[in-house]
């Protein structure tokens, strides 16, 4: 029995940005960016208002842990703390992903990539969200949430964002580090899940650089699957962790 499974995607994309009614003026070249400076001295300083704070200039402590904040900055006893707006990037390619024909002995393969960038002090998250493959009333179990090696055979759909040798399909996250990795069951490589209710598929827990994931997208059919045409539509969601 032979069976056709193609499957699209839609995309979220979401652009985290620290911004306010404050002024201001940095210095840049290709080379460097000076997001902040000042002249100071220690003194008696105690001049506030609905967006900041400033105590004596005297010494300071350990950075992004201020003592008085506001949405833009950051003050505490000693030199004026001072951190540049947080943002967060978020690409995909390749939108439209075929697994090709397949039959019960044989898997179906392919995959795209995703790119995000963050200075977010926290980091970001990346969730994936939709169904498994469907054909009308006729469906593909998904693997779950709990990762297994793909089967010839039974009925799987599932993910990855490493790379694999059973099948040969992926790569593992890149870029200059530091960077993201990918999240708990989409992290070792031939092992694939993919849940229903929604997942989290890639995390960083601090600012990253630029972060190249290729996500690898299998399917398996058993003797009893209905042949058609099986599609589905994924959402990606990245969001930083301001």
């Amino acid at each position: 029995m032979i069976k056709k499974f193609l499957f699209c995607f839609s995309i979220l994309f979401f652009l985290g940005l620290v911004s306010g009614n404050n002024i201001f003026a940095r210095m840049t070249s290709d080379g460097y960016i000076i997001f902040a400076d000042v002249f100071s001295s220690g003194g008696s300083e105690d001049s506030s208002s609905s967006l900041y704070g400033l105590q004596d200039t005297i010494g300071e402590g350990l950075i992004l842990s201020a003592t008085s904040t506001s949405d833009l900055y950051g003050l505490k006893a000693g030199f004026r703390e001072l951190y540049a707006d947080q943002s967060i990037t978020f690409d995909i390619t390749d939108t439209d992903i075929e697994l090709g024909t397949l039959s019960d002995s044989t898997v179906g393969s392919d995959f795209n990539t995703m790119v995000v960038n963050t200075n977010a002090i926290n980091g970001f998250t990346i969730t994936v969200s939709g169904n498994t493959l469907e054909s009308g009333s006729d469906s593909i179990d998904a693997i779950g949430a709990t990762a297994a090696a793909s089967s010839s055979g039974t009925e799987q759909f599932g993910i990855n964002l490493v790379d694999n040798a059973t099948p040969d399909v992926g790569a593992d996250p890149s870029g200059a580090s530091p960077i993201g990795s990918a999240a708990d069951q989409y992290n070792t490589a031939d092992l694939f899940a993919f849940d229903t209710t929604g997942a989290t598929v890639a995390t960083s827990t601090s600012d990253i650089n630029e972060t190249t994931y290729t996500v690898s997208y299998i399917a398996n059919i058993d003797s009893g699957t209905q042949g058609g045409t099986y599609t589905t539509t994924l959402t990606y969601a990245a969001t930083g962790n301001f």
